[in-house]
């Protein structure tokens, strides 16, 4: 087996995932296209403390680039990526899409209130009516719930989370099991629901199907209830896991699992078969099985310098960054008050080959400002001039007059 330094496996994953290049003078919509098939996928989150999530890994790959090019890579033919749950929401490919043909089937087989005893039927016809009227084009759950009948209650006030609505929950449980997609977002933030026809001519089309013979008590038969089509073969999880260890450079299996909320079983059935054809190898990084990509390149030295989002493919899954950086994350946008550590928004700060530190960030609409609130240096690591250079070029790429880094104000040159 060979071995790994914990440096060297960090310089691997970081120019894995393009975090390691120089950031062009002049972004253009191949360098988004590039950035993106690097990743793999964009995570999607309603969090808006400095700008929608998905638009920050690009601005830390590339720098400052129209935001409005992104969109149209999204949201206009032919579409770059599509929605789906890949890891929570994101965007992924239309060719990556289809390999969720395991996930579709297992979130159309025990999908939200369809298993219902009293609401079963009615749920399952509510889903027709709503196929029907996005028959006539792309329209948000609230246009939808206008247009549609039924006689399910429209939300359960009692419930302590988001209350949706009955139409909404119809919508999303066609939209995991890959029945409808997703045409955009409104200024709401809140999808666009479609046929998949709607969004792009990638996606197959995938009907409507239920089953009675197998449990008559609930009116369903878990085989029949599978969208068409699907099969979730083997084959799926292996090109999943192919594009996983692609974008990571190197993993332990559990990261390959995360990346796209794979089972661990077929996962690590699919990285034997990857270490069988040569695309993995397996290494000792200090102590620590890790599995590395045939192609990844291991610079001697990286010159990284970047803000990343808390959905950033580097970062998301927090077990992988205390391994190869011994970095401790949290966002903790859900943590009470009282009890955050470093802030509401945390975004951690990249420089070299280490994670340096973490900054609670804000956009001051109001102020016209871009406010770092609270910065914490890692144990020896204090780059207060490399993180206001940074953060004076996200605040001009967003269109900010003034950055303020802890109470100091930084003037924009």
């Amino acid at each position: 087996m060979q071995k790994m330094t914990l440096s060297a496996a960090r310089r691997t994953a970081i120019a894995a995932t393009g975090l390691d290049r120089a950031r062009p003078s002049q972004v253009t919509a191949r360098h988004l296209k590039s950035t993106f098939d690097r990743m793999g996928l964009t995570q999607i989150d309603s969090v808006s403390r400095v700008v929608r999530a998905h638009y920050l890994p690009y601005f830390s790959r590339l720098g400052p680039y129209p935001r409005e090019a992104l969109d149209r890579l999204f949201y206009s033919a032919p579409r770059m990526g599509v929605e789906y749950w890949a890891h929570a929401a994101a965007f992924v490919p239309p060719e990556t899409w289809r390999h969720f043909e395991r996930s579709r089937a297992e979130w159309w087989r025990n999908d939200f209130g369809q298993r219902h005893p009293e609401t079963g039927p009615a749920f399952r016809a509510l889903q027709e009516s709503v196929l029907v009227v996005l028959g006539s084009g792309p329209k948000s759950a609230r246009a939808v719930a206008d247009l549609v009948d039924h006689e399910i209650p429209e939300r359960n006030r009692g419930h302590w989370g988001w209350n949706p609505s009955q139409v909404k929950i119809a919508l999303e449980s066609l939209f995991a099991g890959g029945i409808i997609s997703a045409a955009g977002r409104n200024d709401h933030f809140e999808r666009i629901y479609a046929l998949p026809g709607d969004v792009s001519p990638d996606l197959p089309s995938t009907e409507l199907s239920y089953g009675t013979d197998s449990h008559p008590e609930l009116g369903l038969d878990p085989e029949a209830q599978r969208p068409r089509g699907v099969s979730g073969t083997a084959d799926n999880v292996l090109e999943l896991t192919r594009i996983a260890a692609r974008a990571l450079g190197i993993a332990r299996p559990d990261c390959l699992a995360d990346y796209f909320r794979q089972r661990r079983a077929p996962t690590d059935e699919a990285i034997t078969s990857l270490i069988s054809s040569g695309e993995l190898i397996e290494v000792d990084v200090d102590g620590t099985r890790a599995l590395k990509w045939h192609a990844a390149k291991t610079p001697r030295t990286v010159a990284a310098r970047a803000l990343l989002a808390p959905f950033d493919p580097l970062v998301f899954y927090r077990p992988r960054i205390e391994w190869l950086f011994d970095f401790r994350y949290r966002i903790e946008i859900y943590t009470p008050a009282k009890d955050r550590v470093h802030g509401y928004y945390v975004l951690p700060f990249l420089l070299g080959e280490r994670l340096v530190g973490r900054v609670d960030l804000h956009r001051d609409r109001a102020a016209n400002t871009l406010r770092a609130l609270k910065v914490t240096w890692e144990p020896g690591q204090e780059h207060e001039e490399d993180l206001a250079a940074e953060l004076c070029e996200m605040a001009k790429w967003l269109s900010l007059d003034a950055v303020d880094m802890a109470g100091t104000h930084l003037p924009l040159s």
